[in-house]
């Protein structure tokens, strides 16, 4: 029961925790998010949509979780709301892992294994999207809904992601897309209209006065940039504060709260004893707060980051 009243309790104190440090959005996750997952390995299962599959493929959507997500972010201050993305990292190329009831019994319907523009996902996706932008609109968040393809996408997968991207806005066209990116040819062709380059790739955006603008770093923004590694002293976590004002950017993606996993969601570790998801990433990338019974226990590195904000 991955979502059993005990998860929930503590879920919320997690949203609590984050609410109070200034974040305003949230990741939500629709289906289990693809991010940081080994090509045909499983993260666990967090899916706030139910659904079951009918006879000829046909499905029915219950979004009774989802609803309580938002009325639990809702009552800790967060307003917008980030759902997780329609396909895999790194080129768009497969849908998530999404979960269904098949004649009674859960099964995994869709993931590595799916074609990210086949007949079979892009059925899912035209059953699916009409009655998400129903619920979005019921509870009055068509303003506050932003929408993810694939996260970090290269040259290499423009098409990918551009036929990827027509599938989504096919039903999706009024809502923000947004997408942690590093590449401006993915911007000039129109595709992001909200792009979020990496503090270390951000110069040609500024340079040609990209607007609305957001920024990112995680494990590879080391260098005469702001991040907040164990390395790092805290200036360099504070200074983000400033950086952000200075030139006007309108959103920071944070990577990550709770990432507590090996690199590619192999395996669980315990971050009081492995700090850097065993030798993949900087200690300090993957998680700023730490596991506790009652909630998350924070870290020098989450306190300093509020004080940037």
């Amino acid at each position: 029961e991955v979502f059993s009243e005990e998860h929930w309790r503590l879920i919320e104190r997690y949203v609590h925790n984050a609410a109070a440090h200034g974040v305003n959005m949230l990741l939500t996750p629709l289906f289990t998010p693809p991010l940081d997952t080994a090509i045909g390995g499983e993260r666990p299962t967090v899916q706030l949509i139910g659904v079951e599959q009918t006879a000829g493929h046909e499905y029915v959507f219950d979004f009774t979780l989802l609803k309580r997500w938002i009325d639990m972010c809702h009552k800790q201050g967060i307003q917008h709301f980030e759902f997780s993305h329609l396909f895999t990292q790194w080129g768009a190329k497969h849908a998530p892992k999404i979960v269904a009831s098949v004649q009674g019994e859960e099964k995994r319907i869709f993931g590595w294994e799916t074609e990210a523009g086949g007949e079979a996902y892009t059925r899912f996706l035209d059953q699916f999207l009409p009655r998400l932008v129903q619920f979005i609109r019921g509870q009055g968040l068509e303003k506050n809904s932003y929408f993810h393809v694939s996260d970090e996408p290269n040259a290499d997968h423009l098409e990918a992601y551009r036929l990827a991207s027509g599938i989504l806005k096919k039903h999706l066209a009024e809502f923000a897309f947004i997408e942690a990116l590093s590449d401006y040819a993915f911007y000039d062709h129109g595709l992001v209209p909200v792009p979020i380059p990496s503090n270390d790739h951000i110069a040609p955006f500024l340079e040609n006065n990209v607007k609305p603008l957001w920024t990112y770093y995680c494990c590879g923004q080391h260098q005469e940039v702001s991040n907040r590694f164990f390395s790092m002293p805290s200036a360099r976590n504070r200074v983000l504060g400033l950086q952000l004002y200075k030139f006007g950017i309108q959103g920071f993606l944070h990577w990550g709260y709770n990432f507590w996993y090996s690199r590619h969601s192999v395996r669980a570790i315990d971050p009081f004893r492995v700090t850097d998801a065993e030798y993949a990433f900087p200690s300090g990338d993957a998680f700023a707060v730490y596991p506790g019974a009652e909630g998350p226990i924070d870290s020098i590195r989450w306190e300093v980051f509020y004080e940037a904000l």
